[in-house]
């Protein structure tokens, strides 16, 4: 090195991912939920296209799917965890009946949510007597539900027409975030142990016409919170979209500079090296580390599309763990479920 001359920091290199090993069930499989519960325990559910729930088990090197009882009978749209003692699924059938499913370590206790046409966008597990549930009802009006440990009440919010994401740090602070009811634009609330609130969200400069939402959130304490979407617009018969990066100091949200991408971003995850991961709509991830972006193709054999439904960090290591699918170029609406892990 140059004497006086500093020598410009390295690059911060992400953890490289592979595919790991595919479902291969018969029929069309898709898994897209995901819950890690130490570094030798993770859970992942999904369900067979007209057929049977999936549940599958990581022990820290392996997948292995999991026998579920008659009862456990819906297809699993969302899933979050405390522990291997505490696990939470949620599916609804051809009935329009929606159900929990919970895991207590020995046995699955079903109890139904809601009766009628309704999907999950997320749910968050604090505790066995407190798990919340985002819901979209057929009216098209954003719901969430909170499990007290009897019952699961409907909860006031500010209107919103889709809370995609939700993200806790304790039970007394939590953020749910995605569009507005009215009138369109990005909405993120605020949880404070008793009651939610919307937050003011910085201007952003848009071409007329368009549409902005929140689609993901991840809270690392009260004041370090980062939110990611995006906003879109038409151009002639073709919809342009672009990112949107906010972080939360514990007074304001502030716009980041986001990834150099024509896309929406979703799905955050923390990285185990001080960094985010999220999807890039598509066939990419993004990473953001120490004030860079890099984005990443997800890895698939020739021939074959590949996507990540959702990924997490395993704690106290920089390992990742991922879900998603493959699917045949040749034959794109098949699909094979996908394991992927980054190190």
């Amino acid at each position: 090195m140059t004497a006086g001359v500093a020598e410009a920091a390295p690059k911060p290199v992400p953890q490289k991912w592979k595919l790991t090993t595919r479902t291969n069930v018969a029929g069309d499989d898709g898994i897209g939920a995901l819950a890690v519960t130490g570094r030798k325990s993770a859970w992942a559910a999904g369900s067979v296209w007209q057929g049977p729930p999936l549940l599958y088990r990581w022990n820290g090197s392996a997948w292995r799917r999991i026998k579920l009882p008659a009862h456990v009978n819906h297809p699993l749209e969302q899933m979050d965890a405390t522990s291997d003692k505490n696990v939470w699924a949620f599916g609804g059938d051809s009935s329009s009946v929606f159900k929990s499913f919970h895991w207590n370590g020995k046995a699955w206790k079903t109890s139904v949510v809601e009766r009628g046409e309704v999907h999950a966008w997320d749910t968050e597990a604090i505790s066995s007597s407190n798990v919340w549930l985002s819901l979209n009802e057929h009216s098209g009006r954003g719901q969430l539900r909170n499990w007290n440990g009897r019952k699961w009440r409907s909860m006031r919010i500010p209107a919103a027409s889709s809370l995609y994401s939700m993200s806790f740090t304790s039970a007394k602070n939590g953020w749910a975030v995605g569009s507005k009811a009215s009138g369109g634009g990005g909405i993120a609330l605020r949880w404070n142990g008793s009651s939610w609130k919307s937050t003011a969200l910085p201007r952003i400069q848009m071409p007329k016409g368009s549409t902005s939402q929140l689609s993901s959130v991840l809270a690392l304490s009260s004041r370090n919170v980062y939110a990611i979407g995006s906003y879109s617009w038409m151009v002639d018969d073709d919809e342009e979209h672009r990112p949107i990066v906010l972080h939360w100091n514990g007074s304001k949200w502030r716009r980041l500079t986001g990834p150099n991408v024509h896309a929406d971003i979703s799905g955050l995850s923390t990285d185990g090296r001080g960094g985010l991961w999220m999807k890039v709509s598509g066939d990419r991830l993004a990473n953001y580390r120490a004030g860079r972006w890099t984005v990443t193709r997800i890895p698939g054999p020739a021939g074959h599309h590949v996507g990540m439904d959702a990924m997490a960090n395993v704690p106290g290591t920089a390992t990742m763990l991922g879900v998603g699918y493959v699917r045949r170029d040749s034959e794109p609406d098949i699909q094979d479920s996908a394991f992927f892990t980054a190190r």
